[in-house]
This record gives C-alpha cells, sequence and structure tokens, in this order.
C-alpha cells in the first residue's frame, strides 16, 4: 500500500503533543511500549520495545522490512526519561510520524511511523495483564450469548428432526415432498454451521492479526449472533455500505462490537431500536477529547440504542475495568474497558454520547485500509471432475465415517474406512499399493491425527494427507503444513466441498503435482 508523504499545509492541522507523562515501557507501572506493523511484510505483528531499537532494511532490524524506500539503517527509537523519542538515521527518504516529516520527535501512544513507501508502525502501549483481562471478559460475554445460541440451535435442531420423523413416517416416499423436507433441513444445517463459526472466531484466542478487514462482513458476523442473542422485542437495523474496508484483528473487533451491542441490549429491557451504522471518515487535525488518533482516514462504527441512557458521572466512569451498574452477578465490569484497550490497540478511538432516558450512542473510530480485501471465487463442481482412485478414510465418528464413505463410493472412490489413527496406520501398511489418499480426523483416539500423520510420512516421505476438524489452532495448522500435510478439510462439510477437495488431490497425484 503506497504512503502520501505530501501532506497540503492547507489541509492537515498537527499538533506535537508534548512528550509522555504515563513513561511508555515502564515496566514497574505494567505498561510496555510496542510497535504494530499496520502495513508491511510483517503486517499485524507486535515487536516490545526496549531502551532501543534500530529499524531498517538490514539485519540489525528485528522488524523484517522489505521495502525499496527503507534504508539500511533508517531510524531509531529509544528510551528516554519521560517514554520514547524517534530519530531520523539520515534516511534517503525520510522518516514520517503522523504525516510529518521528522528529524528527531518525542513520541506517544497512538502515533503512525510510516518509512519508505509501503510500511507503516503504531507506536502503543500494553498493560502486562490486558491480554488476559480481555479474554476474561470473553469468556463473560460467552456466557450471556450461551442463552440465545441455544435457543436458536434447538430451533434449528426442530427442523431438522420434524423433517426427518415426517419422512420415516410416510408409507411411501414422495418425491415432492422428500425434496422440500431435504432442503429445509440442508437450510437448518448450514445455519447451524455459521453460527458455529461465527461463535468459534468469536471465542478463539490466538496470536492477533491486523490485517485488511471488510466492515459489513464482520457487521454481518455480529448480527446474526446478535440475532440469537437480544431479547425479540428489540429491533435490529444496519446501515452499512458495502467498501468500508479497515486495519484490525477480525476477532477482536468482533469482541468490541458483542460488547458494545450486548450492553445496548441490556439498557433496553422494555424493548427498542439498537442501530449498527459505519461510515468513513477523514481527519485532517488533532480530534477533541481523542489526542491519540492521529490524522488520516478512519472507518467510523456506530452503534445506537433507544435504552435509558447514562448520567454524567456514569458516562465518565464506563471504561473503568470493574465498574458496573449492573447488580452483583449480572456483570464484572470488564466490557467496556476490555473495548476500549482493543480499539486502542488498533490505534483508534472509542467515544461516547448519552442522556438519562434518551440513548446512548457509541462510536468507535478505526484506521481504514486502502485496499479491499480479496474475494476469491467459489470452487463449483466443473472445476474439478471426479477422479476415480483409493482413498483412505480415518474418524473416531462412526455417522461420519458413514456419510463420507456414502458421498465417495457414490462418486465412484474406494474408501478403505478406520475409527482411529492407529487403526489408519495398520491399513495403510496392509494396502500402501492402492492407497493414494489419506483423510485424517484430527482429534481421535488412541492416536490422534497428528500422531497418525506423522508416522504415515515415516512410512511413505511422499504420502498425501489430508486433515479434518472443526477446529484448529493456526500455529498448529501451520506446523502441519511445514511438516507436508496437503491441506485442510473444515468440519462439517457438504458433499460439494468433499468431492472437489478430493478430486483436486487425487488429480494432482496423478498428475506428478
Amino acid at each position: 500500500m503506497p504512503v502520501n508523504h505530501d501532506t497540503d499545509p492547507a489541509t492537515l492541522t498537527l499538533r506535537r503533543r508534548s512528550p509522555m507523562a504515563e513513561g511508555a515501557g515502564d515496566k514497574r507501572g505494567g505498561a510496555e511500549a510496542h510497535l504494530i506493523v499496520l502495513v508491511g511484510h510483517a503486517m499485524g505483528r507486535r515487536f516490545l520495545l526496549g531502551d532501543e531499537m534500530v529499524l531498517g532494511r538490514g539485519p540489525q532490524s528485528p522488524i523484517e522490512i522489505l521495502d525499496d524506500g527503507v534504508s539500511r539503517t533508517h531510524c531509531r527509537i529509544a528510551r528516554i526519561d519521560n517514554g520514547y523519542k524517534i530519530e531520523d538515521l539520515g534516511s534517503r527518504n525520510g522518516t514520517y510520524v503522523n504525516g510529518v516529516r521528522i528529524t528527531e520527535s518525542n513520541l506517544q501512544f497512538g502515533d503512525k511511523i510510516a518509512v519508505g513507501s509501503q510500511t507503516i508502525l503504531l507506536f502503543a502501549s500494553r498493560d502486562r495483564f490486558e491480554d488476559q483481562r480481555i479474554q476474561a471478559q470473553k469468556l463473560q460475554a460467552l456466557g450471556q450469548l450461551a442463552g440465545g445460541i441455544a435457543h436458536d440451535f434447538n430451533n434449528l435442531l426442530g427442523v431438522v428432526l420434524a423433517n426427518i420423523t415426517h419422512l420415516l413416517s410416510l408409507d411411501r416416499l414422495d418425491e415432492g415432498t422428500t425434496r422440500k423436507s431435504l432442503t429445509e433441513v440442508e437450510t437448518a444445517a448450514r445455519r447451524a454451521v455459521d453460527l458455529t463459526n461465527q461463535l468459534l472466531a468469536f471465542a478463539r484466542s490466538s496470536r492477533r492479526q491486523h490485517k485488511a478487514t471488510d466492515a459489513s462482513t464482520m457487521i454481518g458476523d455480529a448480527t446474526r449472533l446478535l440475532r440469537a442473542t437480544l431479547h425479540r422485542s428489540i429491533t435490529l437495523v444496519t446501515e452499512v455500505p458495502t467498501g468500508l474496508t479497515l486495519i484490525g484483528d477480525p476477532s477482536q473487533l468482533l469482541q468490541v462490537l458483542m460488547n458494545l451491542c450486548i450492553n445496548a441490549g441490556d439498557a433496553m429491557p422494555e424493548g427498542g431500536t439498537l442501530t449498527i451504522a459505519a461510515t468513513r471518515q477523514t481527519i485532517v487535525e488533532e480530534k477533541e477529547g481523542a489526542p491519540l488518533l492521529a490524522p488520516g482516514q478512519y472507518v467510523v462504527i456506530e452503534v445506537r440504542d433507544t435504552g435509558t441512557g447514562m448520567d454524567p458521572e456514569t458516562r465518565s466512569r464506563i471504561f473503568e475495568p470493574f465498574f458496573t451498574t449492573k447488580p452483583r452477578g449480572k456483570g464484572t465490569g470488564l466490557g467496556l474497558a476490555t473495548a476500549s484497550v482493543i480499539v486502542r490497540d488498533h490505534g483508534g478511538h472509542v467515544e461516547v454520547d448519552s442522556e438519562r432516558d434518551k440513548g446512548t450512542s457509541f462510536r468507535v473510530y478505526l484506521p481504514a485500509a486502502q485496499v479491499k480485501p480479496v474475494v476469491r471465487p467459489r470452487i463449483t463442481q466443473d472445476h474439478y471432475s471426479p477422479v476415480k482412485g483409493t482413498v483412505l478414510l480415518a474418524d473416531d465418528e462412526e455417522l461420519v465415517r458413514y456419510a463420507t464413505r456414502r458421498v465417495l463410493e457414490h462418486a465412484g472412490v474406494k474408501v478403505l474406512a478406520a475409527e482411529d489413527g492407529a487403526k489408519a496406520v495398520e491399513l495403510y501398511l496392509e494396502n500402501r499399493d492402492v492407497v493414494e489418499l489419506v483423510i485424517l480426523d484430527l482429534d481421535m483416539p488412541n492416536m490422534n491425527g497428528e500422531q497418525a500423520f506423522r508416522r504415515l510420512v515415516e512410512i511413505d516421505p511422499e504420502i498425501k494427507v489430508i486433515i479434518s476438524s472443526g477446529y484448529v489452532l493456526r500455529e498448529r495448522e501451520s506446523s502441519l503444513r511445514k511438516a507436508g500435510v496437503y491441506g485442510f478439510l473444515n468440519k462439517p462439510y457438504d458433499s460439494m466441498t468433499l468431492m472437489t477437495t478430493i478430486a483436486k488431490a487425487l488429480r494432482e497425484r496423478r498428475e506428478g503435482s
């Protein structure tokens, strides 16, 4: 992403602030200073600042910068008595802080540092205990979601059971009735899959990954969860144009949105309207009340409710950890504090307007991206025609084995089935001359999928293995791919996804790729 350094003084007013009073990086106070790569090769990664860090394309730079516009020793960030300062080291293209070229400058949390034409870094702070606090709040929010999710799943399972028992009760199966019932079962199953995926995205705890994120997609994910959570007397409205892209971690930003919306729902016990809106806004000077918000392009997500509102005293304390107006046992006071921490970590800002009995409006400012997220076309059966062959399938769930085997055999693929990893290894040793592909469930008794895969690789380093699982941690997936796993099949999968994945793998094996 190119960075525009040609700033028009007539449109940009930037007041440099005094050095930090907080003592950035002072571990005695619990806060540590970091650099987060907002744009560049290592986008999303966070680097702890010590006493000094030299940035550039040379080997001494702890951040890998692949940018031709960056000098080998470009700039230095060093600790001073009351914070940190940045110094340009005579770079050929200059160092910029919030769009202004500097020779030397004190840094404030929230400053954006541009080096070269494709690298932007955020100078940010993080309390050593904030990660634990964020995860604790996430668990609390999941507890609030559980009732609504259970209700929604029961409705979906009700659709499945009603249709299946209806079909089983018929003496003769009519094609029209059968197709209609099966279509309703498929619709319910796909909705359950979507709901599970959103819940996993909200709950999982993994390394933060700041990337280009589509605002309408993220808000759509939130609304699907909220419709299963909010009381039926609350009307949910969204006002989100397409094409709004921001830089951030989708899972953490979804947590922010859910926190704000669940709070809004609690403020409307008698019902009302909850509105989620998003706009793009340009900030050309330091924003009043938001000294850490640097000038630039932002996506503003607004959450408005028609609830009870807040008095000035309550409004002034809502972002304090453990402050809550809810009865004992109904809340820990972590929701809004966590939201504020996450937004600040993204180089953004949260502001609130509220009056007693007139509702509340939260506005979340997040850095806008200059690129649109890549939308990959959906693979259809036309991309890959089925290929005959022999597949070894290992899964400890009998129903999954039966359903998967039936789909593959119907397409002409021979299937050898195993109930655990140990049996899969045994079957492979007996049939290695004919088995062309192995599908391993990740979590199985006796020997799990990862253990079975590593044992199979010892037997045949060229073996083609697909791992099947409903949830794989990013670090574990990366490790398995490096070890030689061909691909991953995400559960639950439909017959089209299964066949295209298997056909592609068998075809590539026969073509020698």
